[in-house]
């Protein structure tokens, strides 16, 4: 009845497949049903047959994957490969199950009765199976009650009983008894009505009310105007009930809401299902391969021409480089010796193994203890003295003529191109070529200086290698320039005429970082990156030894310095009883080490302010006065003085206290200008610091 066409036309029905919805099922050209012609039968029901390939789903192992009907276990809905025809399907893992049906196609899957479908390899630190019914907990909808295994929603992991329920002439059940079998039946419960309306679905129905003004084709009471599946009935399961489409909700709770086998957590699409196809196979979306040649293997080595470097000549499988695809060179591989054993494992790299079984792995020509050294001799198939593991071609001798005369193949010569040579055949003449006698990869990283270049690889992608990663540099593929000017920014900034970086106390931390930039920082292991002059104090160093606390193991006594285990910070004595001590230099006699003079060539003048930096200081204007006591000689009298008798540390950090505060550390290059402990990028007042009265304090603005 239908038209002859040249198509293919699987059921042979006149639609071709390509637009038949039915490929396995003929249409039935029902006048009944307004002889809609989309390739099956009016009585077909989608939404029970979620592949389309005419084996219903509660009878289809695999209902979402198509039957291949090659007249082998046809009935069982899924794509087996026949023993008879191998060329159907792969199977990259050999587990068993094909690789279009195998949720992880490239890692076998551990038959442990558990999941063992699924292809994939179970995690036993998080694989469990309460009820002991072969489905894990996770997909288990009944985790503590067995399921029972008699074809009726088998998958689900409950214990499902077909209670006495009636069958029909055909054996399948029918436990409402309307004549239509369960397997059919949307209403197993109810009887059909058969009132002319939807008498196949086996639900007792309400005839619609016919409206003139719209069309209704499958009867689901969303007009074909706004129906996307105009010819299937929507289903109605609360997800996506409008669209007019049988849709399948996935409880999202499992963590795959699209059942394709990657966790949602890690699907760039989770609710569409991934197409295995050897592409990009991980991100969990339905790829294309639009260029079938990017999943070849020309070369039938194993490895598809995308990821082959040598795509029409197949890998040698010798344990060296055997991912790269190509037939290894010998002469390549760091192994002076050739024999087999890189150099980096080789204990003589200038002398070849004697495979005798004894110590074969060393690299060395061992003698077995008795003196009766067995060489152990490659196989050497064609006799062209290439052993068969460097060998690409085992059963064709090599004809050395100059032309890859290591492969082990009959080559013919390749005629040099006008003027120029290309020894590594990569197409980058040797002029121009870095590594002329090795092929470049072609990996879009470096791709012309004819080296095979490694794209670098780090946790944190920086292109330009400046330590900024590429996601917060202005400039990925140019180094910074580290010149305290704009060096977060990743680009290399030369600072503008006029703009100068000086460093007034010539300590080496320019003004812009110094706490103290009039006073030269003291190197004592001690704050050294604030750029002021350290004053030891009693809760960095109470002994005084120079040996801070945290490393002093005596910090009550001051270490003895006689050179022997001076580090400790422990008045040692040297075994033989006699300590000589050693003494600080004092270069201005002040009485000062100049470990802690700021101004080592200065005496101290010891006039009651700042005595303990060792420069020669005169009396601030207005630290004391008549009537005001200032007991600790900071400048503050004490009734103003939260610390009387412990003066100021005058480091720009609460310094309008009078007490010895401690600056907080701060890390380079990140700054915090008013020192509120509020970095100046989050801080709305970078100048006024925050004043911590309870009322938005994180704002850094004093409130």
């Amino acid at each position: 009845m239908g038209v002859a066409s040249a198509l293919p036309d699987t059921d042979g029905d006149g639609v071709p497949d390509h637009t038949d919805l039915c490929p396995n099922l003929a249409e039935d050209y029902d006048e009944e049903f307004g002889l809609v012609i989309d390739g099956c039968p009016a009585d077909f029901v989608p939404w029970y047959d979620a592949d389309y390939d005419g084996i219903q789903d509660h009878m289809d192992d695999c209902p979402l994957t198509q039957e291949t009907y090659n007249r082998y276990q046809d009935s069982d809905g899924c794509p087996d490969i026949s023993p008879y025809d191998e060329e159907v399907g792969h199977d990259t893992d050999g587990d068993g199950i094909i690789d279009i049906m195998d949720l992880c196609p490239t890692r076998y899957e551990s038959f442990n009765g558990v999941d063992d479908h699924d292809g994939c390899p179970d995690d036993y630190m998080t694989l469990r199976d309460s009820d002991g019914d072969g489905i894990s907990d996770s997909l288990d909808m009944c985790p503590n009650e067995s399921e029972i295994y008699n074809l009726y929603m088998d998958i689900d992991g409950c214990p499902d009983v077909i209670a006495s329920a009636p069958v029909n002439g055909d054996g399948m059940t029918d436990v409402d008894g309307d004549g239509i079998d369960d397997r059919w039946d949307t209403c197993p419960a109810e009887p059909e009505n058969f009132n002319g309306y939807l008498d196949w679905d086996g639900c007792p129905d309400v005839t619609a009310v016919t409206v003139n003004t719209w069309f209704d084709t499958d009867y689901d009471n969303i007009p074909d105007a706004d129906d996307a599946c105009p010819n299937q009935r929507e289903n109605y399961n609360k997800f996506q009930d409008e669209d007019g489409c049988p849709d399948v909700m996935v409880i999202p709770a499992l963590g795959d809401y699209d059942s394709d086998g990657i966790a949602d957590g890690a699907d760039l699409c989770p609710y569409e299902r991934e197409v295995y196809n050897k592409y990009m196979d991980s991100d969990g979306c339905p790829d294309a391969i639009f260029d079938v040649r990017t999943d070849m293997d020309s070369d039938f080595d194993g490895i598809t021409d995308s990821m082959d470097l040598c795509p029409t000549r197949a890998e040698i499988y010798n344990g060296i480089l055997d991912e790269d695809g190509c037939p290894d060179r010998y002469t390549t591989i760091i192994d002076a010796d050739m024999d087999g054993v890189a150099d980096g494992n080789d204990i003589c790299p200038q002398e070849p193994e004697t495979y005798n079984m004894y110590q074969d792995e060393d690299g060395c020509p061992d003698v077995i203890e008795d003196g009766v050294a067995v060489q152990f001799v490659f196989a050497d198939a064609d006799g062209d003295g290439i052993d068969d593991r460097w060998d690409t071609c085992t059963d064709e001798a090599e004809n050395f003529n100059g032309y890859l005369d290591w492969d082990g193949c009959p080559d013919v010569v390749v005629q040099a191109v006008n003027t120029w040579f290309d020894r590594d055949h990569d197409n980058i003449p040797d002029d121009a070529d870095l590594c002329p006698d090795h092929r470049e990869n072609y990996n879009r990283h470096m791709d012309t200086d004819g080296c095979p270049d490694s794209y670098p690889i780090t946790t944190v992608l920086d292109l330009d290698s400046d330590g900024l990663s590429d996601d917060a540099d202005l400039c990925p593929e140019v180094a910074e320039t580290y010149n305290m000017y704009q060096d977060e920014d990743g680009c290399p900034d030369a600072p503008p005429a006029g703009v100068l970086n000086p460093d007034s106390d010539f300590d080496g931390i320019i003004d812009i970082l110094d706490l103290c930039p009039t006073r030269a920082e003291t190197y004592n292991g001690i704050l050294d990156d604030d750029g002021c002059p350290d004053r030891p104090s009693l809760s960095q160093d109470p002994d005084f030894d120079g040996v801070v606390n945290g490393l002093d193991l005596c910090p009550l006594q001051p270490e003895t310095y006689n050179m022997y285990q001076d580090e400790d910070g422990c008045p040692d004595v040297i075994e033989d009883g006699v300590a000589v001590q050693f003494v600080f230099a004092d270069a201005d006699g002040d009485g000062i080490d100049d470990r802690w003079d700021t101004c080592t060539d200065e005496a101290e003048n010891f006039n009651g302010y700042l005595d303990w930096d060792g420069c020669p200081d005169t009396l601030a204007a207005g630290s004391g006065g008549p009537g005001m006591s200032d007991s600790d000689s900071d400048g503050y009298p004490d009734d103003v003085d939260m610390c009387p008798v412990s003066p100021e540390t005058w480091n720009k950090f609460n310094d309008d206290d009078g007490c010895p505060d401690v600056l907080p550390e701060q890390s380079r290059f990140v700054h915090d200008g008013d020192l509120d402990g509020v970095l100046d990028g989050a801080d709305i007042c970078p100048t006024a610091p925050e004043d911590y009265d309870g009322d938005a304090d994180n704002d850094g603005c004093p409130e």
